[in-house]
């Protein structure tokens, strides 16, 4: 895919290494033996984004975030809060490019997946929570940790009459109607399936491409006009537990879905966030998130990247 030359040497500046080594690596696929690679990947642990979320762990391996209403701790165990926590916390480490090989990354994720429950599952079958785990782990190169594979069974075996995802809270809540999958919770499990092409053709994940599908990626089924939520329609970063516009672009043409009919609208409306430039402006970001984004409303080298890895993937994937 042809990019334009001043987005790429703005994805490329030294001062953020793991948006240059991402953009090297998996957008202008170039080798991890590369040079530029290679300078760019030992940049990443002493980066500021890095020291930021480092320096609020835990020394036994969690990071804590107090709710303001109540006054209550959150983090050391499974139980999470908005955006600071340590799944939060492992997730954007592992968006920065760091993996297992470093220490104080190896410390969290051991003792936050020795926290598992025996299904795989980490809270009330949260998929919102478990399947976003996945991508997380495997980023942070634990695909064939015997704990992941388990997560990744319980994702392949839930199976719901819409082919979605949904949770222990919400599942059977109605006395006389099927409650409806949860979109945030699906689009983790589609981040996730994006993740293990080995699972591209599997029943289950074939099944929750039809789901995101059938409503042309971001629409109510009873309403062509309307968006699933508030979340669909916007550019959000980093990958959080909310269904952003890039999410579902990005894993779809990951999965080989990018150029069917049916992503024509949720396309256009990806195209109306990029300026006259050629970047892509992010619409939403936590302000608790210890990754930062940018600003809102403007111009995001994370939304840029990833919404440019969703293009090259639709240009370069074979169409299922």
């Amino acid at each position: 895919m042809k990019i334009n030359p001043r987005v790429r040497d703005w994805l490329l500046e030294a001062d953020e290494p793991s948006i240059r080594y991402r953009t090297l690596v998996e957008l202008l696929d170039r080798s991890e033996c590369d040079p530029e690679v290679v300078t760019a990947k030992k940049a990443i642990p002493a980066s500021e984004p890095v020291r930021r979320i480092l320096e609020r762990m835990h020394p036994d391996g969690y990071w804590l975030q107090k709710n303001p209403r109540t006054g209550e701790w959150a983090g050391k165990g499974i139980e999470y809060g908005a955006f600071a926590t340590t799944h939060f916390c492992l997730a954007y480490l592992a968006e920065l490019g760091l993996d297992r090989t470093h220490p104080l990354v190896r410390k969290a994720a051991e003792r936050y997946l020795n926290l598992q429950k025996a299904d795989g599952d980490f809270l009330r079958h949260y998929s919102c929570f478990y399947a976003y785990n996945i991508r997380t782990f495997i980023l942070l190169g634990y695909r064939d940790d015997a704990r992941v594979r388990r997560t990744i069974g319980l994702m392949l075996d839930t199976v719901r009459p819409d082919s979605g995802y949904l949770c222990d809270m919400h599942e059977g809540k109605y006395a006389k109607r099927v409650v409806k999958s949860c979109v945030r919770g699906s689009v983790k499990a589609l981040m996730a399936f994006a993740e293990l092409p080995e699972y591209r053709r599997h029943a289950r994940c074939t099944a929750l491409a039809r789901y995101f599908l059938k409503r042309e990626c971001l629409f109510r089924m009873d309403d062509r006009r309307k968006p699933v939520n508030f979340d669909v329609t916007r550019t959000i970063c980093p990958v959080t537990w909310r269904a952003a516009l890039n999410d579902i672009l990005y894993a779809l043409s990951r999965l080989g879905y990018g150029k069917r009919r049916e992503t024509a609208r949720a396309w256009a409306i990806l195209e109306g966030k990029r300026d006259a430039d050629g970047r892509y402006v992010l619409d939403w970001t936590p302000v608790q998130a210890l990754l930062k984004a940018g600003k809102r409303g403007e111009p995001s080298k994370w939304v840029t990247l990833y919404a440019l890895m969703a293009l090259e993937s639709r240009q370069n994937n074979a169409t299922v």
